[in-house]
Parts: structure tokens; sequence; C-alpha cells
């Protein structure tokens, strides 16, 4: 098989019965699998560059995420757009020519520039991981591309304790799970997706300090170690944290959130929110924006606990990189008791 011709199949879409061989606890179609190491070994064996899609495979393999359904489908989808327009390349043949016209293919076919900054990222990272794999001393063609339009935002209002009042009054008119996941941010700062993607066992509700997990599963592959982390439960939050698990059990469900416990719940939690808040030009990222601002105004909150608390990692010195025990629930919680709306 040519490297013109190559064309991957999104097996998740196949409505077929098929065989499915697990590697790296990541399962592919066994024909597909065979077709692609068939194909590296001939052209390896001949001295044959190798080609873009040998950078996809590696990158599959090689990723912390590769065990993540919806990560696997869009580096295939993005792998098969670019390929059907201008080929499975040899990377020595890439150019930033080829980023430039998948570019522009794409605003053609009427993309937003901020989805076209992601799939173009998907590229951009799997050549990353490939070129070290591979020892190719080379810079990726995708990196820096301009999109025109991505770089202009709309500014943020700022977040005050009243605006957050108002935010938190209107959540609390019908509680809907969307609503309840926006009172759990309030005083958490957790990412949209992070209560979103909970399982019901990641709320520890029967404990001295009530808090939430936020940890790996099927559906939430946190990148980070600093990513994963308890979180205190306080006030309104606490309570919204309640009734979801109280839903979640009337339904039998193992997630915290069984509306939203699918690949793209999260987006269309945060389309609902966005979309009832939007009068008050509030948005679901602005409860984690709110929460730092409210630690940063004490000015007497350590760096890295409020860090622990949301997940961050700035880094810094090797003592940050010692030690056997993090911040306590205790620590948190004294925190979170200071900025609590």
């Amino acid at each position: 098989m040519s490297g013109s011709d190559f064309e991957i199949t999104n097996t998740f879409q196949e409505p077929v019965l098929r065989r499915l061989v697990r590697v790296k606890g990541v399962e592919f179609d066994e024909d597909f699998l065979a077709e692609i190491i068939a194909d590296y070994f001939n052209r390896k064996q001949a001295g044959a560059d190798p080609l873009l899609s040998d950078a996809m495979a590696i990158y599959l393999y090689e990723s912390d995420a590769s065990d993540n359904r919806k990560f696997r489908g869009d580096v295939l989808h993005v792998f098969n757009r670019f390929s059907s327009l201008l080929g499975n390349l040899p990377l020595r043949d890439l150019r930033y020519v080829h980023a430039c016209a998948f570019r522009d293919y794409l605003l053609g076919l009427g993309l937003k520039p901020v989805t076209i900054r992601k799939q173009n990222s998907i590229l951009n990272a799997m050549l990353n991981v490939a070129f070290r794999y591979l020892d190719i001393d080379r810079f990726s063609p995708f990196r820096a591309l301009k999109i025109s339009g991505v770089e202009i935002r709309r500014p943020m209002r700022v977040i005050t304790d009243e605006l957050l009042l108002e935010v938190k009054h209107r959540l609390m008119i019908r509680f809907t799970p969307y609503k309840l996941v926006g009172l759990i941010q309030l005083n958490t700062g957790l990412r949209l997706s992070e209560p979103v993607y909970a399982r019901v066992e990641d709320c520890v509700l029967e404990h001295p300090i009530p808090h939430i997990w936020v940890r790996r599963n099927e559906l939430s592959n946190r990148k980070t170690n600093s990513s994963i982390r308890a979180v205190p439960l306080v006030g309104i939050s606490l309570f919204a944290a309640q009734r979801l698990v109280e839903f979640a059990k009337e339904e039998g469900s193992e997630w915290l959130v069984p509306k939203y416990a699918h690949y793209h719940g999260s987006n269309t939690c945060s389309a609902t929110m966005n979309k009832y808040l939007a009068d008050l030009d509030f948005r679901s990222h602005m409860f984690r924006h709110g929460l730092i601002d409210r630690m940063k105004a004490r000015n007497d909150i350590p760096t890295r606990l409020a860090e622990s608390i949301t997940g961050h990692s700035s880094g810094g010195s090797e003592f940050n990189n010692y030690g056997t025990v993090g911040y306590t629930l205790e620590q948190k919680l004294e925190v979170i008791q200071k900025i609590c709306i």
C-alpha cells in the first residue's frame, strides 16, 4: 500500500462486529492495527521514511490519554481529514505550507477559528511526540500557526462578590443538574468538567470534612498529578453536592451527574449554563476565576496551598517536589471558609 492512498477508518463508527486487540490498555480493530504494523515494517525494511500515519500511531501509543475514547476519536478524525486533503505524507516532506493549506481548508468549511486551532494543536502534538520518538531533529511545521480570529477574545468582566451573589441566587431557582454543578463550582473553583465527570463515590459526604475528589475515570483523564486532588465542600456547594448524590442514587447511576455523563456532556452542560446566565454576562469558567480572585485578595494564602485547591502547578523550587504528604483537607478547608460565597 502506498503512502498516498493510505486511509484509516474510524472504527468506533463501524456498525459491524469486529475483533479488537488491546495494546497498552487501548483497544484497536485487529485489521486496522495489522495494516499499520505491516505497512510500517514493509517500509522500514525498504528504507522508506516514516509517514504521518506512523506519527499518529506513535502518538496514540505514547500519550497518557490513549485510553480515553474521545481522545482517540479526535486524533483519528483530524488525521483522516488532513490525509484526505493532502495525503499520508512522509514526515520529512511536511512543511509549513501544508499547515496553512489545512487551515485554509477548514476555514472554507466554515469551522470556527477556535475549532481550527484545536485541530491544528492535535497535529502539532502528534508530530512533536513522533519527532522525539524517532529522533528527528526538527520543529513541527504546525507550531505557532497564525489563525485569524483566534487571538481576538472578549474581555472578561470583573468578577465581584456582588455578581457572584446574583449568580448564586439565580442558580438556586428551581434546581436542575447544571445549576447544581455551577453551585459546586462557586466555592471550589473546579473546572466544569470535574464535577460533571465525577462518580457518586467521588463525593465523600460522610466525613468530618465533606469533600469531592477529582481523579481519573473513563470520562475524565486528568493530565497532571496536581489536577488529581480532594477539595472540601462548604455552604451552598456542599448542599448542591448532596442534592446531586440524591438524584444520582434515585436514578441508580454511578455518575454524579447522569444527564451529562457522556463524552460531550461537559460541553452540553457548559452551553446550557452559559445561556441561562447570559444576561448577567457570566460564563461557567468564571467561577474558577472568581475563586482565584478571592484567594489573591486575601493576601495571606500561600500560592502552593491555593494551587492544591485549584489543581494548578507552577513548578518552582525543588522544595515543592519533596515530601510524601500534600496539603491536608483541614488546611484547604480553612482557606475555603475564608472566601466562600
